[in-house]
Parts: structure tokens; sequence; C-alpha cells
């Protein structure tokens, strides 16, 4: 399906910022920063994404999947967008960014300790790079917010890299939460409904993608360090896979 489309048909506001803030919503500390009234909120918000993704990782088969995320898909973007929106009034940026590491921490400690046993070794190691993609393109936004503002001629162009990477962005989270969702209930998942997740996974290498064009925009000019450097097999793997997926466009 389109899932850009999907979410302009509801309304749904399309940008990078949502990511970081996002993020930190998922540290389990995230509420000891807020009121109680505004613990309250981020609670009841968690709830209703948690019953979205239930009814996702009960369904048995691919396809079975693949139509229930038509209809969930964009109820989960726009409870996150709201969710993003909400600690990023609510939390002061420092602690934001503080609460972002730790939810890379956690979401790493699950699928290292967990995931194994419930979904075995490909989706685990399919997980921890997509967590690991999503702490590379958090180093990303960070230099994209750092000049928020490209050249009048680019802007268009900008806003288009910023969609494509939302899309992107929001499936990958879609599938880490339903591992997460189906790791706390200890619920099984069906064969193919793993398989099909999984392939939503690999949509972060597409935001990391999208997201180093932002990046890129706003540096046009940088010079080229000359130094050699060390890439270990991780950081090949994501180059070759981003490098590859940028000549077609996956999701539009």
């Amino acid at each position: 399906m389109n899932c850009a489309l999907a979410l302009e048909q509801n309304g749904l506001i399309l940008d990078r910022d949502g990511t970081l803030a996002f993020l930190s919503s998922r540290s389990t500390k995230s509420a000891r920063e807020l009121s109680s009234s505004a613990g309250e909120v981020l609670t009841g918000m968690t709830a209703v994404l948690e019953q979205i993704l239930t009814g996702m990782i009960e369904t048995r088969t691919a396809a079975e999947f693949e139509a229930s995320f038509k209809d969930a898909f964009p109820k989960y973007a726009a409870v996150v967008l709201a969710l993003s929106s909400f600690v990023d009034a609510a939390v002061p940026s420092q602690i934001v960014e503080r609460l972002r590491q730790e939810s890379f921490c956690e979401m790493e400690a699950e699928f290292r300790d967990k995931a194994l046993a419930a979904f075995g070794a490909e989706v685990r190691d399919q997980a921890l790079f997509t967590v690991w993609t999503l702490r590379k393109i958090s180093d990303l936004l960070r230099q994209i917010h750092a000049v928020p503002k490209v050249d009048a001629s680019q802007r268009v162009l900008d806003k288009e890299f910023a969609r494509k990477f939302t899309v992107s962005a929001l499936v990958a989270h879609f599938g880490l939460d339903c591992l997460t969702t189906a790791l706390h209930a200890g619920s099984p998942v069906y064969p193919g409904v793993l398989e099909t997740i999984t392939d939503h996974l690999r949509s972060a290498v597409n935001a990391y993608a999208w997201a180093r064009k932002g990046a890129d925009l706003r540096n046009p000019n940088a010079e080229p360090k000359i130094e050699v450097v060390e890439w270990d097999d991780e950081e090949q793997q994501l180059l070759r896979e981003a490098t590859f997926d940028m000549l077609p466009e996956p999701l539009d």
C-alpha cells in the first residue's frame, strides 16, 4: 500500500521532528520525568498503541497482517505523532535527549535477551540492526535540527525528503513495536507474520537514506574527510543497503 498517501488522507503532518520525541517516550523512565497528570496522558496514549499492536500480532498469516496494517497503520501513526508532540512540549530538550538514549539501550537489551527464544536468530538480528540504524538516524536528525532551514530553492525537495523519511521511520517503528508487544505479552507470532514484520523493519534503512539526504541539503559544501575510516561489518551492511534502496522508491 502507499503509506504516505494513507497518512496524508488522514490529515497527518509528515516531517522528521517526531522521531526524536517518540523515541524518548518509549523509555520506561519517561513517565517519571513528567507531572502526574502528564504521566497519565502518556500512559493512556501508550495503552492505545498497545491495543492497536495487539490486534496486529494476533493475525495468523502475512495476508491477514497486511490487510490489518492498512487500517491500523494510519491510527498508529496518528497516536505516535500526537505522542511525539506531547513529549516535545512537556519534557525539556536535555531530558528528551537522555531518554532517547535510554530508549535505545532498553530496546537493544530486550531484543538481545529475549528475541532469540521468541522469534529466532534472523528476526532478533534484524531487530538489533534496526535499533542500531535508528541510532545512526538520531545522529543525522540532530545535524538537521542544528540547521533547520535550507535555501529557498531547496525547500520543496527538503519537504519531500522529510515526507518519505517519516513514512519509512514510522513503518520501522511499527515493526519494532509489534515485536516488543509480543515480547511483553509472551505471545507467539505466526511465521508468515514474523516475515512480514521483518520486512517492515528493513524500512529503517530507507529512513536513514532520506535523513542523510536532508542532512546533505544543509551542508552541501562540506569538505570531504581524507583520512581512511575503518568500517565494521554492520556499517558496511548499512551502507550497501542504503545505497541499494535509494535506487527505487520502495514505499511510494
